[in-house]
């Protein structure tokens, strides 16, 4: 996972529309560790795009697209994250209901919850994160994302 951002100076400029989609986690890591990640997916998987700089710079602004009734597995994230619904809908499951375009929901550091999971639509948000994240996922296993 790329940046898609052409930057120029302490300017950079980003699109969804005509970025090359992802997996926050790819093949590259070895069929092992890919696996491992999908194991965490059910209905699909995630696909996602970096608009920040870098991954040791930032900003980082991950993008997410949710294939329809997709669910990730209950995680926490290691810095604070903050959503913006832009498609479809979106739950948590923790009582705060469904999420929808125009909706914002932001998490502090190193909170559990989840499974987040898509509409019958999909979803697709803008994540943008106070540092580089790295997925906890529930019962031990965590992901960091290696330097892009």
């Amino acid at each position: 996972m790329e940046s898609c951002a052409e930057v120029t100076g302490n300017i950079g400029r980003a699109t969804m529309n005509d970025a090359e989609w992802g997996y926050f986690v790819d093949d590259t890591v070895g069929e092992e560790a890919f696996d491992a990640w999908k194991s965490h997916m059910t209905n699909g998987m995630i696909e996602t795009l970096f608009m920040g700089e870098s991954w040791e710079k930032g900003p980082w602004i991950v993008p997410n697209r949710f294939p329809p009734n997709c669910k990730a597995d209950p995680h926490a994230h290691n810095f604070d994250t903050i959503y913006v619904v832009t498609k479809g809908t979106l739950t948590f499951n923790d009582g705060t209901g469904w999420y929808k375009p125009g909706d914002v929901r932001w998490v502090r550091a190193n909170t559990m919850y989840g499974p987040e999971e898509a509409g019958p639509e999909g979803c697709e948000f803008v994540l943008v994160s106070s540092g580089p994240i790295d997925v906890q996922w529930e019962g031990g296993d965590t992901y960091d994302r290696p330097t892009i």
